[in-house]
């Protein structure tokens, strides 16, 4: 018997430290994740069993090794109870600490009871122990490791399955093994199925079918956690090769944005090597474009375990300037804390740049190269609501050409477009940077001119005026422009301030023309 407790102890050690010692760095499976819990409970587990095997060799220290059992062996169970507890209402979304807390200290408070209501505590303690902790921690906590299947999915190989389910049965037949066959004791259950019992009817010691399935689980859990070492392995493996050859750059940095790993992409698109760029700060890569609180939000975004995304401009080790779409990732290690940040990153500098050049052709007249209707009527939009949001001015000047009929008769349309481009070009170079010149249709320019008082629109009108009358058009020689000018009003809207500079514009034609016209 000393050596069945020997063998019994020693197996629930191998299984205890099997589960302490191996690598956890393997994410996503809750048995991995609480399997401490089911270390320690072995090694507990297995110091109870040596105690019994110590009260056999030296009778003469039981009274001290029965205290010694009372406390391990309750605890033992402990560890595997709130093991399965925890994740079983995690599995159920129901988690909470508190709950499972309370839930463990009912059950050590009702062992407690139970066993002080005998004369014999240390028998009637190893009893309840198992009855109460036992039964129920083993059986849940073989439950809790089954549906660890459930966790992973397709996250792990079917072996690493198989080794679960054999993990959970061998646990629950241990379970009626050591939870119902008891020491004899005086209470009702122990009467009638204990050790004694058991042993006169299959002629075994109980103790030796412990000690098989507690070799079993001990083989089980040594087999799970190398496979599902292994298969992380080559996850990393895989994982590292695609890294080497994307096409995307991958910068991995420490918590404090110290760079640790680029892979080539990174170096052709950058032009810093990993032996020259490791230890460097991230930030190497700043070009000054954003405001410091972009990466405050971007800090306080991966900080929180989420991912940023965003288009970023960032700067060559040659000065040279590149767009760069961006996905920034926490890494996170066994206990759960950031550790790392990746980094993959698209260059979008051609794609930025083409759709640059395509918002501007959408806003952009094509023969003038000035803004075109569309562009004048989103300015208009929001000057007026500007204008009005903070009482300030906003004038607006209509020209186009006199007799422009005359010049397309006469000299064909390609030179009337000619007279247009630099009509646009006078009237471009004329006005601030805060104004808005546009091709309003036909021979018609609109000027926008936000916060000017309202003298200088007319100041700039006629100044415009003698400009365009004096400029030596190549075959035309001189033409001359007539202008309306208005000033928004408060009751204004945008048709009624686009009706009353049309009107001005019509009251300078009617005039005489070549002159402008206020109102």
């Amino acid at each position: 018997m000393v050596f069945i407790l020997f063998i019994y102890g020693l197996s629930f050690f191998a299984f205890g430290l099997a589960l302490l010692l191996y690598p956890k760095q393997i994410q996503g499976v809750k048995f991995i994740e609480n399997v401490w819990l089911i270390g320690a409970f072995g090694l507990f587990h297995g110091a109870s069993e040596w105690v019994d095997m110590f009260k056999l060799i030296n009778p003469m220290d039981v009274h001290v090794l029965n205290i010694v059992s009372f406390i391990i062996l309750p605890l033992s169970y402990s560890f595997l109870l709130y093991f399965a507890i925890t994740v079983i209402l995690e599995y159920y979304k129901k988690l909470s600490y508190i709950y499972t807390a309370f839930i463990l200290l009912a059950f050590l408070f009702l062992y407690l009871l139970l066993s002080f209501q005998y004369e014999n505590i240390f028998l009637a303690g190893n009893v309840w122990a198992r009855y109460l902790l036992g039964i129920f921690g083993v059986f849940s906590g073989a439950y809790a490791i089954f549906i660890q299947r459930d966790y992973v999915n397709a996250n792990i190989s079917y072996l690493s399955k198989s080794y679960l389910v054999l993990l959970s049965i061998n646990l629950f037949a241990y379970g009626i093994l050591s939870g119902l066959i008891v020491p004899k004791a005086p209470i009702y259950l122990a009467t009638i199925i204990n050790q004694t019992s058991f042993e006169n009817f299959f002629g075994i010691p109980v103790q030796l079918f412990r000690a098989t399935f507690a070799l079993s689980l001990a083989v089980y859990s040594i087999s799970l956690l190398k496979e599902l070492q292994a298969e992380m392995q080559t996850k990393l493996i895989k994982l590292s090769k695609a890294i080497e050859v994307s096409g995307d750059s991958v910068i991995i940095t420490d918590i404090s944005g110290d760079i640790e790993y680029v892979n080539p992409a990174f170096e052709k698109e950058t032009g810093f090597m990993l032996d020259e760029i490791v230890g460097e700060k991230s930030s190497i890569l700043k070009s000054g474009m954003h405001h410091e609180d972009f990466y405050k939000k971007l800090w306080k975004t991966i900080l929180s375990g989420k991912i940023f995304r965003n288009y970023f401009v960032n700067k060559k080790k040659n000065g040279e300037f590149y767009h760069e779409y961006k996905a920034i990732a926490p890494i996170k290690n066994s206990k759960g804390k950031i550790s790392n940040f990746v980094s993959t990153g698209k260059n979008v500098t051609e794609h930025m740049l083409l759709e640059k050049k395509l918002k501007k052709l959408a806003t952009t007249d094509k023969l003038t190269l000035v803004a075109n209707r569309s562009k004048f009527d989103e300015i208009m939009k929001y000057s007026i609501d500007r204008a009005k949001r903070y009482d300030i001015n906003l004038s607006l000047i209509l020209f186009d050409i006199d007799n422009f009929k005359n010049i397309n008769d006469t000299y064909g349309h390609l030179i009337g477009d000619e007279v247009l481009k630099k009509l646009a070009m006078i009237g471009k170079e004329s006005i601030r940077k805060s104004d808005l010149i546009a091709r309003w249709g036909g021979e018609e320019f609109m000027i926008v001119q936000p916060d000017i008082p309202k003298k200088e629109a007319t100041i700039l009108a006629q100044r415009l005026r003698k400009d365009i009358q004096d400029y030596d058009f190549p075959k035309v020689g001189q033409v001359t422009a007539s202008f309306g000018v208005t000033t928004f009003k408060k009751s204004d809207t945008l048709d009624s301030f686009l009706t009353r500079v049309d009107k001005a514009l019509y009251d300078a034609k009617e005039r005489g023309k070549n002159r402008v016209v206020q109102i």
